[in-house]
């Protein structure tokens, strides 16, 4: 996960100045993700689904094979378009296919790492796991950003793409070689078929913790995915030096998520439920702020908030749909909840960059925030989300 989070950060901090370089559009930065995001949305519960059956292990080094092999294509469409093989049309395809390697087999990581852990953890522990288990990706958001500017400024912007190649196809290896399979799991494994992953869709237990997350998911695609174009445009910046500080602003993002998961989750003890409202109130503040930012440090001080409140909004919901099955759901579950957690980005490039580029800088925030004012009420007053079952033999959930 930590080399995942360290791989997605760096592609979305290089991309907007690198598709300038390129002569693409602002909104292919988008566009780009988006297939990717769509293939994520409906292989994530069949890898999940699969785990059930074939193990955990297997799938996620699987995953994160594919994920090497996507950043490795990624850096070699890269290297064509710069040197002028590949241009216009053709570039952009090239960078969409070699993306989408990712959101077809790399999205069998998650799901399947998060059931690893759900099978091996109490329903009062699972939240505060699943949430150790985001840190690592934190870890690899803040650190993978920071690192990507100073490789692109030494080896060039292609560099670091293939060097976390290089690492997810060593992580694929050391799962296999280390992953720890000798604490079995709580309860006995039964495969889900794709008509009981439907089921879970609608299903009352489930389906307020998936709308919350789709709605999170889009709020994160458009804010990633403009936050480079708004900082080079509102600083009047370019190139490297665009690269650099939307590097620092991926990085306080990043601390802040580390934190709260980390450092202040453990200690405020909240609910699944408790942690959505904060998470989305805080976030909605964090884009005001960025909206009204003058100067990089407000624009930083703004990734923290949003940091802080997606520390404490993505647990919430990820707990809380893991809490709410039964231990034989648990792989399905994971699948459904990681597929909400991309399918943001299937529709973020319109919400994103088609809106950025018609209409200005602030219309794609002033969407999230709306988005996030109806997260908030919705996790205030949904009376799906207070519908949790206890695993047999434990206490009920809080």
């Amino acid at each position: 996960m930590l080399v995942i989070g360290a791989g997605n950060s760096m592609l979305l901090a290089v991309a907007p100045p690198l598709v300038r370089e390129l002569h693409l559009g602002d909104s292919s930065v988008g566009w780009i993700f988006s297939l990717s995001a769509l293939l994520w949305v409906f292989a994530s519960p069949y890898w999940g689904r699969l785990s059930d059956s074939l193990g955990r292990k297997p799938i996620i080094a699987l995953g994160l094979f594919a994920y090497a092999l996507s950043m490795a294509s990624f850096g070699t469409a890269v290297m064509f378009g710069q040197s002028g093989v590949l241009t216009g049309v053709n570039l952009f395809i090239a960078l969409v296919l070699a993306r989408s390697i990712f959101g077809a087999f790399g999205s069998a990581s998650s799901p399947s790492a998060q059931a690893y852990i759900a099978d091996r953890t109490s329903a009062l522990e699972r939240t505060a796991q699943l949430a150790g288990l985001s840190s690592a990706f934190a870890v690899g958001q803040a650190f993978g950003p920071g690192i990507c500017a100073w490789l692109a400024s030494r080896f060039g912007s292609v560099f670091p793409i293939w060097l976390v190649g290089v690492l997810a196809l060593l992580a694929s290896l050391a799962i296999l070689l280390f992953l720890p399979e000798r604490t079995a799991p709580h309860g006995s494994r039964k495969r889900a078929n794709f008509k009981d992953s439907l089921a879970l869709i609608t299903d009352r237990r489930l389906s307020a913790y998936l709308i919350y997350g789709f709605a999170l998911s889009v709020v994160s695609g458009v804010t990633v995915q403009v936050l480079g174009l708004f900082t080079m445009d509102r600083l009047n910046v370019s190139g490297a030096m665009g690269t650099q500080l939307t590097s620092y602003e991926f990085m306080a993002n990043a601390f802040a998520l580390l934190a709260t998961q980390l450092v202040i989750l453990p200690q405020l003890r909240l609910g699944p439920r408790s942690l959505m409202i904060w998470g989305s109130a805080l976030m909605g503040v964090a884009v005001v702020v960025q909206i009204l930012a003058p100067n990089l440090e407000m624009l930083l001080l703004a990734q923290v908030l949003q940091g802080l409140g997606g520390g404490l909004a993505r647990p919430g919901f990820t707990g809380g749909a893991s809490v709410a099955v039964a231990p034989h759901e648990q792989g399905a579950a994971a699948g459904l909840v990681v597929a909400v957690n991309g399918a943001g980005f299937i529709f973020s490039p319109i919400a994103g960059g088609v809106v950025y580029e018609h209409f200005g800088p602030n219309a794609p925030l002033l969407i999230v925030v709306a988005l996030l004012a109806a997260m908030f009420a919705f996790a205030l007053m949904s009376r799906r989300l207070r519908h949790v079952i206890a695993v047999p033999g434990e206490p009920p959930p809080q």
